[in-house]
């Protein structure tokens, strides 16, 4: 039986912003990001997160009537700030958490539970909350299909552009490479494996630690979107522009698509199936292809057009 495909808001770009400074959460809203990454891991020192957890849940309320996704990134399970850290941050306004350095499943399930008992407790729509995996190390890549399947609450995960240099990824592989290069394509192409075959469809690109190479953010979004990715995350606001570009339709490609599924449709009005198009032979997976353009197109915004209705059969 096919894996259900689980459904989200399509999000092309999610901006890290680190939880202690209130002022930045402020600010950030006006970079364009399309979802929002309060920090409470790495970015915030360990005598600053109390005070960080208060500042991000104060930035909550006052942000949460914004168009963007409100995310936070919670300390990992064992570190002795998680519940701390979801007791202070599960209020109104709230759209998921990113749970930090993940190895195994039950990790995932046993938040999913946590959630739940503050979702009921303060009034809050249950299971509304998303949760996305970080899997940073060898063992939590390794599982990243498990790790999906734990919660119905992950609705979007991997890495399709392989991890960054540097980072807690490329130690636990052990990877020296630069960024320059595709050294690290086959960690991210399975990381993405396992989470589509988990039915995630928002699959995530890879980033960079580099800040003034807006080049380079470039390069990588748009190797991690021909590697299945569908958004990517930035470390600093100048990335979102870029990043939103090259994961949004070109209008090329909602033209294409419109143009393809018009050509099907018509064919089927004539009884046929299959049709010959620009030297290309167009079916109904061609179809869905095009369709998922459009989907994405207008989640954006854009108005593709008339385009006509074309019923297809079940998968």
């Amino acid at each position: 039986m096919p894996q259900t495909v689980r459904e989200a808001r399509w999000y092309r770009s999610m901006l890290y912003v680190p939880g202690n400074k209130l002022d930045w959460m402020r600010k950030a809203p006006k970079y364009g990001a399309d979802a929002l990454v309060f920090d409470l891991e790495d970015s915030v020192e360990v005598t600053q997160k109390a005070g960080a957890r208060n500042s991000v849940a104060t930035a909550i309320r006052e942000l949460r009537t914004g168009q963007f996704g409100r995310f936070v990134r919670l300390n990992g399970w064992r570190t002795g700030y998680l519940l701390d850290d979801v007791n202070a941050v599960v209020i109104d306004g709230l759209d998921g958490v990113a749970l930090a350095k993940t190895e195994d499943p039950e990790e995932i399930a046993a938040l999913d539970l946590v959630l739940a008992e503050l979702e009921r407790s303060r009034d809050l729509p249950i299971g509304r909350i998303e949760i996305c995996p970080h899997a940073e190390s060898a063992v939590g890549r390794y599982r990243m299909y498990d790790l999906c399947m734990a919660s119905q609450r992950v609705k979007r995960a991997g890495n399709a552009g392989g991890p960054p240099p540097g980072g807690d990824g490329a130690r636990s592989l052990g990877l020296q490479f630069n960024e320059e290069i595709d050294d690290a394509i086959y960690f991210g192409a399975y990381s993405a494996l396992q989470a589509r075959a988990a039915g995630i469809i928002q699959v995530e690109g890879a980033m960079t630690g580099k800040l003034d190479d807006l080049e380079l953010v470039r390069r990588i979004s748009e190797r991690s979107k021909r590697m299945g990715a569908s958004w990517s995350s930035a470390i600093h606001p100048s990335h979102i522009r870029v990043i939103n570009e090259i994961y949004s339709p070109a209008q090329n490609e909602i033209s294409e698509a419109v143009d393809i599924i018009s050509v099907v449709a018509e064919a089927n009005a004539r009884g046929e199936g299959a049709v010959r198009y620009k030297s290309m032979i167009l079916d109904y997976a061609t179809v869905r292809t095009a369709m998922e353009v459009l989907k994405r197109a207008e989640a954006i915004g854009i108005d593709v057009g008339n385009v006509p209705k074309l019923k297809l059969p079940p998968l």
